[in-house]
């Protein structure tokens, strides 16, 4: 039974960066992002959980679901949502990068999830069921 709802923003016009990131993925990355995703809807309290990690100083507001694969080499990714505090259970993805060291693709991933959480919040665009 899923605990959390997965949502992703949609910006104005219909463009889901999320949906995006994900069609241009092997099968590979979309089966162990899909694996992350029924693991933490089926969780009630993620905080312990490896696959989940609330970001925070000039990210902070932002969490990134965290996966991999082995390899070799080992590939990292770090699809970045938000949970709102208006709705209990409810995570809205965002955008989808990956870490490779301390790099991210798009290097610039956590600004543009940043910038997108902004105008949520200012109303623009929609959210509607992660599929």
């Amino acid at each position: 039974m899923a605990l959390w709802r997965i949502k992703a923003y949609h910006l104005a016009g219909g463009f889901c960066p999320i949906q995006e990131w994900y069609a241009a993925q092997d099968i590979e990355v979309q089966a162990e992002f899909d694996a992350a995703l029924t693991t933490l809807s089926a969780t009630a309290d993620w905080s312990d959980l490896w696959q989940f990690k609330e970001l925070k100083r000039k990210h902070a507001g932002l969490g990134e679901i965290r996966f991999k694969l082995e390899g070799p080499p080992v590939r990292r990714f770090r699809p970045v949502g938000i949970w709102p505090p208006i709705v209990q259970g409810e995570f809205i993805l965002l955008l989808g990068c990956e870490k490779n060291r301390n790099l991210y693709m798009p290097h610039d991933a956590f600004t543009l999830a940043l910038e997108y959480k902004r105008r949520w919040a200012q109303g623009e665009g929609e959210v509607h069921d992660y599929t």
